[in-house]
C-alpha cells in the first residue's frame, strides 16, 4: 500500500490513537479501568492500538500484519479472562501461565502462542501506560521452544503442485463462461504468478499499484514496499513475468480496482477464498496451506540456481540471512544426490 493510501491509514491510526493520546491521565486511567471491569474487548484493543501507535518502535508505520496478530490475541485474551473470571487489572500469579498451557493444549503452534503472549504482554503496557495497573502477569510465563525445522512447519509447495495450480487456473480462465468471470478468473492466475516468479509476501502483493512495475525490455522489475518497517526494495522479474503482467493489464483495464491496484483484494482472506480451490483434490482434501509456502517455493527455485543465500536474502527481503536459511532445506538433496555418485 502506498501513495495517498497509504497516507489515509496512517493519519486514521494516528486519529484513533490521538483519542486516547489526548485525555487527561485522571480520565484515560478512568476508562481503562472501566474497560478491564467489563472486559470490553473493543475498548481494550483501542487502548492497545493507541499505545502502538505511540510507544512501539514503528509507531504509526506499524504494519497492518502485526496490528491484526495483536487485535486477535487481545480478543481471545480477553474472551479467555471472561470465561475464567480473571481480575485483569489484578490477575493471579498463575492466571498467564493457565492460559498458555490451554492454548498449548487446543492443538495451536508454538509460533502461534508466542504471538498471543506478545498480544498479552503489550496489553498489559498499555494498561500500564493508562496508569489502571502495575500488574505484568507474562513477566515470567514460560514458553517451549519449538524445535521444528521451519521447513517442516511450513514447507514449500512443491514443483509438481505449483504446475498443478497454474494449469487449473489458466483453464478456470479459458472455461469462464462470462466477461467478468473471465476477468476474476485471469487475476487469480496473475496473482499466482506474481507469487510464484517472485517471492512477495502476500500483503506485498496486494499492495503493489502500477506504477510499481517496470516491464522495460532491460531489466524489468516490481518496487516492491514492504509491511515490515515499509521499507522499499526492487526484486527483478523475468520476462516471462513482465509479459504475462502487461497482457493481463490489457485485459482487466475496464475492471474497476481500488485506485490502481493491480489486484482487486483487499485482505488475505479475500485472496486466498479465489486461490483456495484450485488446491482441490480428488478425495475431497484440500492442499492449500497458506501463501507463505509458495515463498518459500520461489526461494528455494532461487536458491538451487544461485547457491547464494545472500543473493536470495535480497529478493525475499529478508534483513537477516539466518531467515533465508530457514526458507531453503538443501543439505539432503544434495547429500542424496552425492550419494547416488558414490
Amino acid at each position: 500500500m502506498t501513495g495517498l493510501s497509504l497516507d489515509l491509514v496512517r493519519q486514521d491510526l494516528q486519529g484513533r490513537a490521538r483519542a486516547w493520546v489526548s485525555l487527561h491521565p485522571d480520565e484515560r486511567r478512568r476508562r481503562a479501568v472501566q474497560a478491564c471491569a467489563e472486559k470490553d474487548a473493543e475498548a481494550l484493543w483501542s487502548l492497545v492500538e493507541a499505545y502502538l501507535t505511540q510507544h512501539a518502535q514503528p509507531g504509526v508505520l506499524i504494519s497492518r500484519h502485526t496490528l491484526l496478530s495483536y487485535r486477535t490475541g487481545v480478543r481471545q485474551l480477553v474472551d479467555h479472562m471472561t470465561n475464567q473470571a480473571w481480575t485483569v487489572l489484578s490477575p493471579e500469579r498463575e492466571d498467564a501461565q493457565t492460559w498458555v498451557g490451554d492454548l498449548i493444549a487446543s492443538g495451536k503452534s508454538i509460533s502461534t502462542v508466542q504471538a498471543r503472549v506478545a498480544a498479552g504482554i503489550t496489553l498489559y503496557k498499555a494498561l500500564r501506560w493508562a496508569g489502571a495497573t502495575k500488574a505484568v502477569p507474562f513477566e515470567d510465563v514460560r514458553l517451549p521452544r519449538d524445535r521444528r525445522h521451519p521447513l517442516e512447519k511450513n514447507a514449500p509447495y512443491t514443483e509438481s503442485l505449483v504446475t498443478r495450480v497454474l494449469t487449473r487456473a489458466r483453464e478456470a480462465y479459458g472455461e469462464a463462461e462470462t466477461p467478468a468471470k473471465r476477468s476474476r478468473q485471469l487475476e487469480v492466475w496473475a496473482l499466482l504468478l506474481v507469487l510464484t516468479h517472485s517471492g512477495l509476501r502476500i500483503d506485498e502483493a496486494l499492495s503493489l499499484r502500477w506504477p510499481d512495475v517496470d516491464a522495460g525490455d532491460d531489466e524489468p522489475h516490481l518496487v516492491v514496499q514492504s509491511g515490515k518497517g515499509r521499507k522499499s526494495r526492487v526484486v527483478p522479474i523475468s520476462p516471462r513475468l513482465a509479459d504475462a503482467l502487461h497482457a493481463y493489464r490489457g485485459v482487466i483495464r475496464t475492471r474497476r480496482h481500488r485506485e490502481d491496484f493491480i489486484f482487486p483484494y483487499r485482505t488475505w482472506q479475500g485472496a486466498a477464498y479465489h486461490v483456495r480451490p484450485l488446491f482441490a483434490r480428488r478425495d475431497g482434501g484440500n492442499d492449500f496451506r497458506g501463501f507463505h509456502a509458495f515463498r518459500k517455493y520461489m526461494g528455494s527455485r532461487l536458491y538451487e540456481a544461485l547457491g547464494d543465500f545472500v543473493a536470495v536474502a535480497e529478493v525475499l527481503g529478508h534483513a537477516n540471512v539466518n531467515t533465508t536459511r530457514g526458507y531453503v532445506r538443501v543439505g539432503v538433496k544434495r547429500a542424496r544426490q552425492a550419494i547416488r555418485e558414490w
